[in-house]
Formats: structure tokens, C-alpha cells, sequence
């Protein structure tokens, strides 16, 4: 098996890479240049965790393509970076040119429609991971999780309050690694986890969540990591990479 994963640099495609990895899979990233320079100086770090691995190729969007034997082809949306429309489009064209089954990765469900009527259009068959807001290390500084945590780590007090479903970063590229190894396909994914409210008190969270308003049909994972062993993984990191993240200045 080899896999191709487009937006390589984004939080679940990273995730994604990482896994595959664990799995001895062959994996061919395709990474989009950083937005900003803390993407880009928190994504040298990520690329020391992997180390030099005989299975891990780097590609950008400037490589040719026709050289690679893809399997499986994986698309990661980062629909705010620049290049994510053209790094889409030349997922497809891989994954046509190369006869790959495709998967279509989206943390933001409002960014798929017109995508998903492109792939109808283009594709025999493909997967949709429809996915909720991800959190855990290395989650994209803008987010309100990584923004709270690291007030937090500044020795500010506030209380978060999360009103939506929410699933651990490495929870959920586990997940998606395991039904591509499986190859037994569904169209579509809506992955789902079992949420309670909680009051986390060492990080000042509260999630009011009920798991029984959540959506029907969808495909719920297994929360392999509780939510306060998650949130004190992404301070951890935090902390790590404080200089980074502007915590010294």
C-alpha cells in the first residue's frame, strides 16, 4: 500500500501521515507551503517527531505526479490556505491518473458541497470523513481550544464553555487509518462521539454537551482518549513550544 496525502501540513492531514507511519505504511505527504511563520516553525518541529523514515516521502505541489504508484489517495481540506483549491484539484487528478481509491477529509462540513458535486462529477467512487472540531497538540493557533489553553499557560482565568462535539486529533486519524485498512467503504463518514457534560477543572473547560441531541446515523468512533488527558496533551505542547506560540516575549 501507498498513500498519498494532500495537505499534509494541515492538523488531521499531518495526523493522518503520522499514523500510516505507526502502521508501516508507505506514505507520500504533500505539503502546502506554511501560511504564517508559526505554521511554519511548528511544522519543522513535527517534521523532526518523524525523523528520517524510509516510508516517508515529501512531496510539494510542484512534483510531477506520473512517477507514483498511489494506492490511496487522501485529500485534507484547509480551506484557509491559499493553495488548498489547487492542491484539491490535483488530488483528484492523482487519483484518476493512478486508478487510487479516494478519500476526501473535511473538519469543516460547510466547506464540502461544491467539492462533493466535483468529485461526483469526476469520480467512479470516493469517501467523505466528515469530522467535528478537532483538538489535541499542534491544533492551528487560531482555534478558540488552543487559544483558551494557551491563556491558560499565560496564567490567565477564564472558562471556556463548549457547545459542540468535539473528538481528540489523534482519535480520529486512528479511526480514519483503520477503515481504510479495513476497505470496507460507506460513502460517507459522519464520525460522532459519545459526549457528556463535563467541568474540567485544571484546564477551566466546560463542555455542555448532550449525547443524545447528537446526530443520527453517523458513525461513532470509540473516545480512546478522555477529554482532560486530551486538552492537558495540547497544554503539554503548548508548553514545549511556548517560545514558538509567543509565550516568552
Amino acid at each position: 500500500m501507498r498513500v498519498m496525502v494532500f495537505g499534509a501540513q494541515s492538523h488531521i492531514g499531518f495526523a493522518i501521515c503520522e499514523k500510516l507511519l505507526e502502521e508501516g505504511i508507505e506514505v507520500c505527504g504533500v505539503f502546502l507551503d506554511s501560511s504564517s511563520k508559526i505554521r511554519k516553525l511548528l511544522l519543522d518541529e513535527r517534521m523532526l517527531l518523524i525523523g528520517r523514515n524510509a516510508l516517508f516521502h515529501e512531496l510539494t505541489l510542484d512534483h510531477e505526479w506520473r512517477n507514483i504508484e498511489a494506492t490511496h489517495v487522501i485529500y485534507c481540506k484547509e480551506k484557509s490556505h491559499n493553495q488548498d483549491q489547487l492542491c484539491f484539484e490535483k488530488s483528484v487528478e492523482t487519483a484518476v491518473e493512478t486508478k487510487s481509491r479516494y478519500f476526501y477529509v473535511a473538519p469543516d462540513l460547510r466547506q464540502i458541497e461544491e467539492d462533493d458535486q466535483y468529485l461526483t462529477s469526476t469520480l467512479e467512487s470516493y469517501t467523505l470523513f466528515k469530522l467535528p472540531v478537532l483538538y489535541g497538540p499542534f491544533q492551528p493557533p487560531d482555534e478558540k481550544i488552543h487559544q483558551h489553553l494557551k491563556s491558560c499557560v499565560a496564567g490567565q482565568k477564564k472558562t471556556l464553555i463548549i457547545k459542540e462535539p468535539i473528538i481528540f486529533i489523534t482519535d480520529a486519524a486512528e479511526t480514519i487509518v483503520e477503515i481504510i485498512e479495513k476497505g470496507d467503504y460507506q460513502k460517507v463518514y459522519s464520525f460522532l462521539c459519545e459526549q457528556n457534560d463535563e467541568t474540567i477543572e485544571s484546564v477551566s473547560v466546560e463542555v455542555k454537551m448532550n449525547a443524545k441531541e447528537t446526530e443520527s446515523g453517523g458513525y461513532r468512533i470509540i473516545n480512546k482518549t478522555s477529554m482532560k488527558k486530551g486538552l492537558l496533551e495540547q497544554i503539554s505542547c503548548i508548553k514545549m513550544y511556548r517560545k514558538i506560540y509567543g509565550l516568552d516575549s
